[in-house]
């Protein structure tokens, strides 16, 4: 018998959806099912996943390639992280290997370079140039192609298509660990060899025997402790070369965030609300039972500190605890929070890390070494030792979908963990979604509210400005008059201010006023957007470029830029207000690592008046001097095509405005836009969310929408517009071939998508309605959508445009 492993490949191809079968050689029969390996695939080498150890029969005649290589030695996927992505791909309909991609910092784990040797073909007819590359070779076996280059610089890849066709030179891969580890040194005195003659002998070595003398104690130290002692280097060497002392290498932890210092603060006292809160969450943390809890309170009602506590608990357990946000510009904040009950027990995971620094934190967690895990959603594919707690703050944030293959919601993902690691989930928000709050009414989740502010500070006032009086009265600028009057009795009273405008760059788009044409996107047709910086850029496939002197269609000269983004509203309120010190937050200005932190850090310490950016200002931020908010364009959501528009206009107003007034001042916030009479301008300036829940549940039922039904839209796509309608249409009749009871599943479509044509692919929009989910996923993957290159899947979409 001999025995055999099914491999997923780690690549991203939604055609290579199943596993391949690969013998497993006597040198790795202690490979078990979970381990990473390299494995040959066509005619690279490629990192591979096993999901299933098998023997087969020594008869079985199979043309099967054994395994290259390995990666671990001991299983990499736990058997939670196995189901749990097990459940990914059933549930989202991606291959597994497309789920367990998801589990490996920076989603491979190997870099592979080829290199490339000669055989015994000498090759015949040879240029000059192709003769240099094959004697290099012969003379650098295992070369790469970058050396390679240094002979025959740009016709290097056709020069070796040539050997490789003549039988020349044959390619090979190299693989190496893309997360780079990195080690310590550590210093302890050997016992056996230091007695007290050595010591006496030392006369002439009197550094020598001060060490010695240092290190009597017999702990270990470090290296770095050693050099603040004086110690050198060089004396440690001749030591160790004495055998006097014993050098050992330890693996360090790379942690950006070591340098962020806790606050000190007064002990808490809970708040009633809190108590009452906690009191609910800690039998299921001590039982360890799993159960979901959806806490909803206002801003500022002290959610964080409720986190804190409950994550004490799970610690009490010796458990793990998981506080997810949506944004990384929110870590930061949390790490202060946390370092001040937990110290040097919290690791952070988000994408911004380096592949090593995320990788260290991944092997913290796994050895139970880290029992805090703060990070943005990413953080759920942690290799969780023993998960007792889940936290997922401002769960209502849209943040927390993916956008691309495997299009999962974290929420999903941690209720599944949650069922598999028994541990309770806490779904926190001040503007819950309509689906949870649903949930929580039909008992299906436990509602905890806290509608008090801590110290029962009020909330802040909020003010509406219909733009279209303000327009009437002549006022053709960004603020409103009542928005400019806020902001100069706040900066002189010293106070701070937000402003919210949720638009990058200067305009939102360029016009010819001569025939009306607005430059667009070459690859998706969106509106290019203009920068200060006299470019322009596609805010959705970031390309650039230069701003036309004439129309490219007329060739008229009058080019003119229409609207407002943050760069043009930062220059208004700098002439508005010259003295003001402004400091804007957007993805233009945080391209650095760190630089949301810096920002932040510099205007909470009073550097700056102003915080001027997009929706990044408006999540969870608590700044006790911000008094006042400016909320720009707040209902432009409204005029979006899709049923959650309002459910994103009221969150918007309502968390932006939470940003004033959280310290012992009252806040005041403008809000400034032009549907004054929109249930979710009225509800959010009121800030009533059960008056907004009351009427947009109407709408939803109303119209078979979540959380009444399920939602798949399917995104049909091709070169050719008439073949990807045609698939679309054909995909509708089957469907409603298929499931003819209205009252339980629904289509819509096909429509063009909002980008109809992204780099010269059409794309058509199907949106599925169904009351039962299951059902719907099995009748795609029967009919082979889950495999098909041309069909985007993406189970209940937040975006249906």
């Amino acid at each position: 018998m001999k025995r055999q492993a099914d491999v997923f490949i780690n690549i991203s191809v939604k055609t290579i959806a199943e596993s391949y079968t690969y013998i497993i050689p006597e040198k790795f029969k202690f490979l078990k099912t979970g381990c990473r390996v390299v494995v040959s695939f066509g005619a690279r080498k490629m990192e591979g996943f096993i999901v299933r150890i098998f023997s087969a029969e020594d008869d079985d005649k199979r043309p099967l390639k054994e395994i290259a290589d390995i990666i671990d030695t001991e299983p990499y996927f736990t058997d939670k992280v196995m189901q749990t992505a097990h459940f990914i791909s059933e549930f989202y309909l991606c291959s597994l290997g497309e789920a367990l991609r998801l589990f490996i910092p920076g989603k491979n784990s190997i870099k592979l370079r080829s290199i490339y040797s000669v055989t015994d073909n000498y090759p015949a007819a040879l240029t000059l140039s192709e003769h240099a590359v094959y004697e290099f070779i012969a003379a650098n076996p295992d070369c790469d192609l970058n050396q390679i280059r240094s002979v025959a610089k740009d016709n290097t890849p056709e020069i070796l298509k040539k050997l490789q066709s003549q039988k020349a030179i044959f390619q090979d891969y190299f693989c190496s660990r893309r997360a780079h580890l990195v080690y310590d040194t550590y210093v302890q005195i050997n016992s056996d060899t230091v007695t007290e003659s050595v010591l006496q002998n030392m006369t002439r070595k009197r550094t020598q025997k001060r060490l010695l003398e240092f290190l009597a104690d017999g702990k270990i130290h470090s290296i770095a402790e050693l050099t603040a002692h004086k110690f050198s280097r060089n004396i440690l060497n001749l030591l160790a070369a004495s055998n006097y002392i014993l050098l050992t290498k330890k693996r360090a932890f790379r942690n950006s965030y070591n340098n962020i210092n806790p606050e000190k603060s007064a002990p808490v006292l809970l708040t009633s609300d809190q108590q009452s809160a906690l009191s609910q969450i800690i039998p299921f943390i001590q039982r360890q039972e799993p159960h979901t809890f959806l806490l909803y309170g206002v801003t500022g009602s002290g959610k964080t500190q409720l986190y804190i506590e409950a994550a004490k608990y799970a610690l009490k357990t010796v458990r793990q605890s998981l506080i997810l946000v949506p944004e990384i510009v929110l870590t930061g904040q949390l790490v202060v929070s946390l370092k001040n009950f937990f110290a040097e027990n919290v690791v952070v995971i988000h994408s911004r890390l380096t592949v090593s620094e995320r990788s260290d934190a991944f092997m913290r967690i796994r050895t139970n070494d880290a029992k805090i895990i703060i990070g943005a959603r990413s953080a759920i594919f942690a290799p969780f030792f023993d998960l007792g707690l889940i936290v997922m703050d401002e769960e209502h944030d849209s943040s927390y979908k993916q956008d691309e293959s495997p299009r999962y919601h974290t929420r999903d993902i941690a209720q599944k963990m949650s069922l598999l690691y028994n541990a309770a989930l806490i779904l926190g928000s001040a503007t819950p979604s309509i689906e949870s709050y649903f949930y929580a009414q039909k008992k299906i989740y436990t509602l905890l509210k806290m509608p008090h502010r801590i110290d029962n500070h009020p909330l802040p006032h909020i003010e509406y400005v219909d733009m279209r009086e303000e327009l009437h009265l002549g006022n053709r600028h960004i603020l409103s008059r009542a928005l400019s009057t806020l902001i100069s009795k706040t900066l002189e009273k010293k106070q701070q201010i937000i402003i919210m405008l949720n638009r990058r760059g200067y305009s939102t788009f360029v016009m010819c006023r001569s025939c009306g044409l607005v430059i667009k996107c070459p690859q998706c047709g969106l509106p290019l957007v203009y920068h200060k910086g006299n470019y322009l850029q596609c805010h959705h496939c970031d390309i650039k470029e230069d701003v036309p002197d004439i129309c490219p269609s007329c060739n008229s000269r009058y080019i003119k830029f229409f609207g407002s983004g943050t760069e043009k509203l930062e220059q208004e309120l700098q002439e508005s207000f010259p003295t003001a010190r402004i400091i804007r937050l957007d993805r233009d200005t945080t391209g650095r690592k760190f630089a949301h932190q810096e920002i932040l850090r510099n205007f909470k310490s009073g550097a700056y008046d102003i915080l001027l950016g997009t929706q990044m200002v408006a999540k969870g931020h608590d700044i006790p001097s911000v008094t006042a908010v400016g909320i720009i364009s707040a209902d432009s959501s409204l005029n979006m095509p899709d049923f959650r528009s309002a459910e994103r206009c009221f969150s918007l107003i309502t968390q932006t405005a939470g940003r004033a007034g959280r310290g012992t001042l009252k806040g005041n916030v403008i809000v400034q836009g032009y549907n004054p009479e929109h249930y979710a301008v009225v509800s959010g300036i009121a800030q009533d969310y059960d008056a907004f829940y009351r009427q947009e549940l109407i709408l939803r039922k109303e119209l078979f929408y979540p959380p009444y039904a399920s939602l798949v839209k399917l995104t049909v796509q091709h070169e050719n517009e008439s073949t990807a309608l045609q698939k679309a249409l054909s995909l509708r009749e089957s469907f409603k071939e298929n499931f003819t009871d209205t009252r339980v599943h629904q289509l819509i479509g096909p429509a063009p998508s909002v980008i109809a044509n992204f780099r010269g692919i059409y794309r058509f929009n199907i949106l599925l309605k169904t009351a039962d989910l299951a059902c719907v996923n099995k009748f795609l993957c029967s009919i082979g959508l889950d495999t098909d290159k041309d069909v985007k899947i993406d189970v209940n979409p937040l975006n249906t445009m």
